[in-house]
């Protein structure tokens, strides 16, 4: 799939240098850690290191853009197609679509800065590259034990929104669990609600919290009848960082989230619009 282009220095083949029994994430992490380690051999030279930051920053960014992609079932020229050529849409649902693409970058930069300011955060305000193994530690902790379960919602929310888009307005939808051990009560007691389309509460559709695997049936034109009563107070057991859905074009990972707690400085604000300009063209960008 193609992907945001890598900053200077850091080729796409390298994201397939890793043993073929790793995961995309390990994998991925790996370059990620190559930049780290000059950020860190960098440390006390602010340019490069703010430079060497927005490398950082634009990988993790280029690697959660890829997995939607991967759930929306487009690559990213076609992405960029869409959101260039907006102008010349023929459909309501290329009108959707690309409403999707643009709240899936705005939120998936945004999460990737905010994650790894929070990993810059943890740091040291000095460094010793002697210590690397310790700083390695950090940096693995974002960038792969994290990132993993991240990746894993992406790729889920954007799957559902590409299903989403199929569905007519008029269809009614029915929450689904996988039916098994695994299930969460308070997810099975969900089981079975019914919406139109056109109703259907974003907070509701999957993924509803960490490692969600629930799911939606479209069943159709009927008339939603004998609908089962809505659990008391369930929207106060919905995560509330999975509030929004991408589906509707919200957000994946809403402001809840803790990488969101800390606003970002002038320099990181200042990369993260230079981020979404490699994906907008200047007049589409927001």
């Amino acid at each position: 799939m193609a992907r945001l282009p890598f900053p200077n220095g850091v080729p796409y083949g390298a994201v397939r240098a890793s043993a073929s029994q790793e995961s995309g994430t390990e994998k991925e992490y790996r370059v990620i850690f190559e930049a780290f380690r000059r950020f860190i051999l960098h440390y006390e030279n602010s340019a490069e290191r703010l430079d060497i930051m927005e490398d950082i920053i634009t990988l993790r960014a280029s690697f959660l853009m890829d997995k939607a992609l991967t759930g929306l079932r487009i690559d990213l020229d076609r992405a960029l197609e869409i959101l260039r050529n907006h102008n010349s849409f023929t459909t309501e649902r290329e009108r959707l679509q690309r409403d999707i693409l643009i709240a899936a970058i705005d939120n998936l930069v945004d999460f990737a800065a905010a994650e790894e300011y929070a990993m810059f955060k943890d740091m040291p305000e000095t460094v010793d590259e002697r210590d690397m193994d310790t700083y390695g530690e950090i940096c693995r902790r974002y960038n792969f034990i994290y990132a993993e379960r991240e990746n894993s919602q992406v790729l889920f929310a954007a799957s559902m929104a590409a299903w989403w888009l199929t569905v007519d307005t008029d269809t009614v939808l029915t929450y689904m669990t996988q039916g098994d051990e695994r299930v969460r009560a308070w997810h099975l007691s969900l089981e079975g609600l019914s919406y139109r389309k056109s109703e259907f509460p974003p907070e509701l559709i999957p993924p509803i919290e960490w490692g969600c695997r629930c799911y939606l049936v479209a069943d159709g034109f009927a008339t939603v009848r004998a609908a089962l009563p809505v659990p008391e107070n369930y929207r106060k057991r919905i995560d509330p960082v999975f509030r929004e859905s991408l589906a509707t074009g919200g957000r994946i990972f809403s402001r809840a989230h803790r990488y969101f707690d800390m606003p970002l400085p002038e320099h990181m604000t200042k990369i993260v619009k230079r981020i979404k300009e490699k994906f907008h063209a200047k007049d589409n960008t927001r």
